[in-house]
């Protein structure tokens, strides 16, 4: 019982001592005096930043924010209510939460379930083992693109593949468990950026809106990331095939019969209803891109994207089945809505635009620190730079706060290298995610990390490290031309 005290006293200890560094970066860096083109209100916001840095990734997201956005106040860089509105009431804070109510609806009604099932019994993954493996990765990958949080979606895979590996003799330490099991993580971590209006992809293209008072064209993000997020699992696979080599003799004769037989019934009038409202949904988030200027553009640009998630929220509340809304509003907000990531979301808002303001001059530090690096560049080196940045720097930190840091730097020296800032920024926003290695990557990866059942850390760190090395030769080859293409 003393060991078992003193661990918990130790990792009480750590989290203090992180607490008062961060603390202090945020409420003490301010004093000291500025340099450079800093000025002393610069001083004061770069204190804010870096404390937030740091406890968003050794502490908690959620305090911190609330915390930061009394330190701005206090900082004299703008008056509290302007910068509760310039938080809360950003377009994309509130986007953020509505998508989270909305998707939490659509897993709520066990429409994801149903959804999993379609691709688990199409007949081409019959004796075919590689084939079972990327329909599995792509339907986890599906999953959490429709998804509001991709554990769920992990989580639901995961019991599925356990039992398709123990009902065939799999088990831990074998190579083809391994795989799978990061596999399934890969799919999701994929899949959790693919659409902009929901998560970590509305947090970041939100935040480049606000750093550089562009917008992101929906339509080509989605296009972007779907060819990328196929080619990276077709890459997986045939590593695993021809590379890492797995014994898949055991799953040979897998069938569509094994999944079959798991009886989830034909969908209800209700998940039906909700399947259509998340596709209708989709389809109205990406009409404006697609539509010339008319009536139904018009009256979509009035209403906004926030106007959209209200009218089918509100409807999906208002209409009965059997007596019971398709929408249990309580219960959604309740299991659904990442509060975390709703305060995080609120505090990158006006943290993006107190960075690039001019009265801090943080803006022309950034230029001159890392001019020697980015300044100067081809456009492609200076594509493969940054994508090598993020890559290495989202394996050891949140891929969040990795995003948000490397948004500003990438709109200040995008035109000074004759790049494509939209381009750079979305191939940036999509390699954030392949965060898997360490269990500091993301939010997510943890869960990964501690699977320890089913898979050991030094094989993920081991096959993920491969996987990323080609991950990153494909966006080079592929990712820099396409991306240039589409925006």
């Amino acid at each position: 019982m003393s060991k078992v005290n003193e661990k918990k006293s130790g990792l009480s200890n750590i989290y203090l001592i992180h607490c008062v560094i961060g603390l202090t970066l945020m409420f003490g860096f301010g004093f000291l005096p500025a340099f450079g083109p800093v000025t002393e209100l610069g001083m004061k916001v770069l204190g804010i930043f870096l404390g937030s840095i740091y406890m968003w990734s050794f502490v908690d997201i959620l305090w911190p924010s609330l915390l930061g956005l009394a330190a701005l106040a206090m900082s004299g860089y703008d008056s509290m209510i302007n910068i509760m509105y310039n938080s809360f009431g950003d377009s994309v804070t509130v986007l953020v939460l509505l998508g989270m109510i909305f998707f939490g609806a659509v897993q709520d009604a066990g429409v994801t379930e149903h959804i999993s099932k379609w691709f688990l019994t199409r007949k081409v993954i019959n004796g075919r083992p590689i084939v079972f493996s990327f329909i599995f990765i792509t339907c986890t990958y599906v999953l959490a693109a429709l998804s509001a949080s991709i554990l769920p979606p992990i989580l639901l895979m995961w019991a599925i593949l356990y039992d398709v590996l123990k009902s065939v003799g799999y088990t831990k330490g074998e190579k083809y468990t391994s795989l799978m099991v990061i596999g399934t993580y890969f799919g999701a971590m994929v899949g959790h950026c693919a659409k902009p209006f929901v998560a970590t992809g509305l947090i970041l293209t939100g935040a480049f809106t606000k750093v550089t008072g562009q917008e992101i064209n929906y339509v080509s993000y989605i296009l972007f990331g779907f060819i990328m997020a196929i080619l990276s699992i077709i890459i997986y696979c045939l590593l695993m095939k021809y590379m890492f080599k797995p014994d898949m003799t055991k799953i040979a004769n897998i069938s569509t019969e094994q999944f079959e037989k798991e009886h989830i019934g034909p969908m209800t009038v209700s998940q039906k209803i909700l399947f259509f409202s998340m596709f209708g949904f989709l389809i109205l988030m990406l009409l404006p891109g697609l539509l010339s200027p008319g009536i139904a553009k018009a009256f979509l640009g009035k209403i906004g994207n926030n106007g959209i998630a209200l009218l089918f929220i509100g409807s999906l509340c208002m209409i009965k089945i059997n007596d019971k809304p398709l929408m249990n509003f309580n219960k959604v907000i309740t299991n659904y809505v990442s509060w975390g990531v709703y305060f995080l979301v609120s505090m990158v808002m006006v943290l993006g635009t107190a960075l690039t303001a001019k009265t801090t001059g943080l803006t022309e530090l950034f230029t001159q620190v890392l001019n020697p690096i980015l300044g100067g560049q081809s456009v492609f080196i200076f594509f493969a730079i940054l994508l090598a940045v993020a890559l290495v720097t989202t394996n050891v930190a949140n891929n969040t706060v990795v995003g948000v840091v490397m948004i500003p730097i990438i709109y200040g020296f995008s035109e000074m290298n004759g790049a494509n800032l939209v381009a750079v920024t979305v191939a940036v926003i999509f390699m954030l995610h392949y965060a898997i290695v360490t269990p500091a990557a993301s939010i997510y990866a943890a869960a990964l990390h501690g699977n320890t059942e089913w898979v050991d850390t030094k094989d993920i760190v081991y096959y993920t490290s491969i996987v990323l090395v080609f991950m990153y030769v494909l966006y080079i080859v592929v990712g820099i031309p396409l991306a240039n293409v589409l925006f």
